[in-house]
């Protein structure tokens, strides 16, 4: 059954937004988890400037979602509207783990129009043709042979956080029309970003070039429900058809998002909630791609059993509520829920919670 949507009044959207204001300031330093972080003088520019962005958006009235939980429409001239609902959801199952201990991974830089919110087309760079590229999806000790092809038109290339393998061999430039092959192995379990890593690389990431890695320990976890989520921003700019956007560098430098979003769409998890058994394990894989705004992830109504910052079990932590993934980064978040209905998953920076990035999980 379909239960109100968090921002459906105008006074609790602001509220939400205004209790938000210290938080959104604080979690832009945090460390993953939790953990104590030194504080330097570019920190304390981005905590600054994210409570002046909470505060504003606090203090301006907001209008109110739909009951179906659709994006609240930009009042802002002349910035994307969402209207309507996705023609498409991103499928956020984990993909199954193929048994062979070597792995040969094909993966293709294409250009492609990818709808990032109700009725507004982004002209993205990307791998596979999605945002967030495909999932890849290892066990620790495999041996992976990786493969990548230029099919778009400027020069390109890959770094997998999950690899070690020299930068300046294996994450050099390919230019349009060629490939690159390289073998590298999967030392260590947990849940990775992969990106292009041609310069300048905030613009390359801030147009879609980025996803999430998946390596299984060798001792294999319990069975459970997975989902990958991959947060991200999106910042934008009139394309030169009128009709669709691209990419802005200086909205991405300025850190003013028009979206903030789960898996490269606003809301999509709303328009279709992930699904799962009351008292089922589930797992989610989350990746924080940024490129700038650190992710304080939380399920409303819920309580993480364990949390493997990195993804890595060595790492696990219990009983928490909400963990902080910085850009780059990624946790995996292992919790089960005794009773049926809605619990939406945020995150908790609230100045960016309304820009698109809510989802629910759905329990039956």
């Amino acid at each position: 059954m379909k239960q109100p949507d968090i921002f459906s009044t105008q006074v609790g959207r602001r509220r939400f937004l205004g209790v938000g204001a210290g938080v959104a300031a604080a979690s832009a330093v945090g460390a993953v988890c939790g953990a104590g972080a030194g504080v330097n003088s570019y920190d304390q520019g981005t905590r600054e400037a994210a409570g002046a962005r909470a505060a504003a958006g606090a203090a301006a009235p907001t209008p109110a979602a739909s009951s179906d939980h659709s994006m609240p429409a930009s009042t802002v001239p002349g910035r994307p509207k969402a209207s309507g609902k996705l023609a498409t959801v991103y499928d956020a199952a984990l993909p199954a783990l193929d048994s062979s201990p070597k792995k040969a991974i094909v993966m293709e830089s294409k250009d492609a129009v990818i709808e990032v919110a109700g009725g507004v087309l982004f002209n993205a760079w990307t791998f596979e043709g999605a945002v967030p590229g495909k999932v890849i999806h290892v066990r620790q000790g495999d041996s992976v042979d990786f493969t990548l092809k230029n099919g778009s038109q400027m020069g390109h290339s890959i770094d997998l956080h999950a690899a070690q393998t020299p930068w300046n061999i294996n994450y050099k430039t390919i230019l349009p029309g060629e490939a690159y092959s390289f073998n590298w192995k999967a030392n260590f379990p947990g849940v990775f970003m992969y990106h292009c890593g041609t310069g300048p690389v905030p613009q390359h990431l801030l147009n879609g070039m980025y996803g999430a890695i998946v390596v299984d320990p060798a001792e294999a976890l319990s069975p459970a429900r997975e989902y990958v989520l991959v947060q991200s921003e999106l910042y934008l700019k009139q394309a030169a058809d009128g009709t669709k956007w691209d990419g802005d560098l200086n909205r991405m430098l300025a850190v003013q998002p028009d979206f903030v979003v789960f898996n490269g769409a606003a809301n999509q998890y709303q328009q279709q909630p992930l699904a799962a058994s009351v008292g089922e394990r589930i797992r989610l894989h989350v990746v924080n791609a940024g490129p700038t705004l650190f992710s304080a992830f939380h399920v409303i109504g819920a309580i993480f059993d364990r949390v493997y910052p990195d993804g890595n079990p060595a790492n696990v932590l219990r009983g928490m509520s909400t963990c902080t993934i910085p850009p780059g980064g990624g946790a995996t978040f292992e919790l089960v829920i005794p009773d049926a209905g809605q619990y939406p998953f945020v995150t908790h920076s609230f100045a960016y919670t309304g820009l698109g990035a809510v989802g629910l999980i759905e329990t039956t």
